[in-house]
């Protein structure tokens, strides 16, 4: 019989949190109607992440019955691999635009969030960064406002 293969450094933590996001979202899926009836709004939401917590829970079962790579430095390696310091601060710039949607409004924080996201990523021309995301924003706030008459949220700031 072939050897399994070995747990890497942070795959057991990542197999949990995958399982608690499919929970948490699960349990929005439900908030939306709950069982009211088999036709209401929430009810594929429900099959898919009920598919997904299932699936993330097979997964953590697999992954947890595997023996983990025996290094020296996993820690090291896993901050490297897969959570190279760009990532976490993009990562944390995602949340601060999620913050920022409510007080600041959809235009102003997506406005920041594109320039800042284009400027730290690209890493060449601000001017170009600035261009590039009064575009975009125009495009989307054109596409969302005009074409599909959605409203978007104004800040409670601007």
């Amino acid at each position: 019989m072939p050897d399994q293969p070995r747990r890497q450094p942070g795959e057991l933590v990542f197999s949990l949190l995958l399982l608690v996001a499919s929970l948490f979202l699960a349990w929005q899926a439900w908030s939306i109607a709950g069982f009211a009836s088999l036709s209401s709004a929430g009810v594929m939401p429900m099959l898919a992440t009920g598919t997904m917590a299932a699936a993330g829970l097979v997964i953590l079962g697999q992954t947890a019955r595997r023996r983990p790579v025996a290094e020296q430095g996993a820690v090291r390696r896993f901050l490297a691999e897969v959570t190279p310091p760009r990532l976490a601060l993009f990562a944390a710039m995602i949340v601060l635009y999620m913050l920022a949607l409510e007080p600041a409004g959809f235009l102003v924080s997506s406005f920041a969030f594109l320039f800042a996201g284009m400027a730290f990523l690209h890493r060449r021309s601000l001017a170009l960064s600035l261009v590039v995301s009064a575009a975009s924003l125009a495009l989307i706030w054109l596409v969302f406002r005009h074409v599909f008459a959605v409203v978007l949220p104004a800040g409670r700031l601007f």
